[in-house]
């Protein structure tokens, strides 16, 4: 369960270089599927709930979004 005011990592997607020691600030939650987040560096984000680690589900950390190069 993702909660506000507690810090989590973004999954992984497969194939990309990833900074995965960065951990976000839940911040608050728009329409059940967003969260608002900050960064360490104070930067502010919106992403999909499904794409932070849920620590109840600890070893999904891989996204299973596909990205195409164009």
């Amino acid at each position: 369960m993702i909660e506000v005011n507690k810090k989590y990592r973004l999954k992984k997607i497969n194939g990309w270089f990833e900074k995965d020691s960065e951990e976000f600030l839940v911040v608050g939650f728009y329409e059940n599927e967003l969260v608002a987040c900050i960064s360490p560096e104070s930067e502010k984000y919106v992403f999909r709930k499904e794409f932070l680690i849920d620590p109840e589900k600890s070893n999904e950390i891989y996204s299973d979004i596909q990205i195409i190069r164009g």
